[in-house]
């Protein structure tokens, strides 16, 4: 196992190398070079808004069926932030491959100084962020899995399932709710429709899994080299017998150069991802009640249910992740200044105190990752929106049990 994920190592690309990997996989990623490849991948992910619209055509034929409509909707929220996801990275691809760019520049060059404590500061954040990527990308795995065999088990292990659907008693079980120009509840229309749905699954939960662990990861890189410049802070008076003035200064442009480094790809990071996050919080607080809501349901079926688990599980794991780690940046990007007072700074004159001062004066910006103009990434906008979910669906209840 561990072997094979060496092969997604880029040595060009010390941190980010697995992500870029993945998302080249699904065509997300498009180097150039390879134009051919890269227009045939934009012409299917363009084609793929006329499934989209095909599962709000089926929602709206659903209206009359609460169950279905809530499934299907669920689905279809899964295809409009997957749409938004791939959509900015094709149109804003050259900003995604400056900004991997500028973070693979800054750790290499980090390598070649082999400082002993800045590597090992990088190699814990790498580790860390290879986890998380690698887990998260076996929850999608797991929620895909989920989502295609669920109705295809119960098709093959259901007899009774079988005969009512060849009496014509009940409809074939679908994978994704969706509105088909020929008959699905039919062979050769079913199969047809499954390996259609079959594949938009496998698209979407690929650029789901490449495009949210690149962004955990770069943020996870940012959190890590605030720590390693907080430790540059620390050590500016760590200077030899032989060393004056001259290495002090030299250590101060560092510390400047490397927080301006952070804020100018911080600052392009949030406008990229700061859109997408909108859209993505919008629709996963309106899914997560109709999820909870649809569990509940006396006429849910098991399927349904399961589903409904699998489903919350996931949109929680998802939006955890990303306020969690953008509220680790934050709190993180605010200590930084420790590290200049952290320092010997009392050993030194007037004139270089004052240069601590505008240091630590400058250091003092915190980094805060926004979703859309309304909210942050931090911890507080996960708990408003649980707590958000839970009014609603307390509601709800007190609506249903009312005569």
């Amino acid at each position: 196992m561990f072997s094979w994920l060496q092969k997604f190592e880029d040595p060009m690309n010390p941190l980010l190398g697995p992500n870029i990997k993945m998302l080249n996989l699904f065509g997300v990623w498009q180097p150039p070079g390879t134009k051919l490849r890269n227009t045939l991948y934009n012409a299917f992910y363009f084609s793929t808004i006329s499934f989209v619209l095909a599962q709000f055509t089926d929602l709206y034929f659903q209206l009359n069926n609460f169950n279905k409509a809530l499934n299907n909707l669920s689905l279809t929220s899964i295809s409009v932030i997957c749409s938004t996801k791939w959509l900015t990275y094709i149109l804003h691809q050259s900003q995604w491959q400056k900004l991997v760019a500028a973070i693979s520049e800054e750790e290499l060059s980090q390598l070649k100084k082999q400082d002993p404590k800045v590597i090992k500061k990088m190699a814990e954040y790498k580790l860390y962020a290879r986890v998380v990527s690698y887990m998260y990308w076996l929850l999608v795995l797991l929620t895909n899995v989920t989502l295609i065999m669920t109705p295809l088990l119960k098709l093959y292990i259901s007899t009774t399932l079988r005969e009512n659907i060849k009496n014509g008693l009940e409809e074939y079980p679908q994978i994704i709710s969706c509105w088909f120009p020929f008959d699905c509840n039919s062979m050769p229309g079913y199969v047809y429709s499954c390996v259609i749905e079959i594949l938009m699954a496998i698209q979407g939960s690929g650029v789901i899994a490449g495009h949210d662990a690149n962004a955990i990861t770069i943020m996870t890189f940012i959190k890590g080299q605030m720590q390693i410049l907080k430790e540059k802070c620390v050590l500016i008076f760590d200077t030899k017998e032989n060393e004056g003035r001259s290495e002090f200064l030299s250590r101060v442009k560092e510390c400047h150069r490397h927080h301006n480094f952070l804020l100018q790809q911080s600052k392009l990071f949030n406008s990229l991802l700061s859109p997408v996050m909108f859209v993505y919080i919008l629709i996963c607080s309106m899914a997560l009640c109709c999820s909870v809501v649809q569990f509940f349901s006396k006429e849910a079926t098991a399927d349904q249910k399961l589903w409904a688990v699998e489903y919350t599980a996931a949109q929680i794991a998802q939006l955890f992740l990303f306020c969690w780690h953008g509220n680790e940046v934050y709190v993180e990007s605010k200590d930084v200044d420790i590290g200049v007072f952290s320092s010997d700074w009392w050993k030194a004159d007037v004139h270089l105190r004052r240069h601590i001062l505008l240091l630590a004066g400058k250091l003092n910006r915190p980094i805060l990752y926004s979703a859309g103009p309304f909210s942050d990434l931090t911890v507080p906008t996960f708990i408003g929106i649980m707590k958000g979910s839970y009014s609603f669906f307390t509601l709800f209840s007190q609506m249903q049990e009312e005569p």
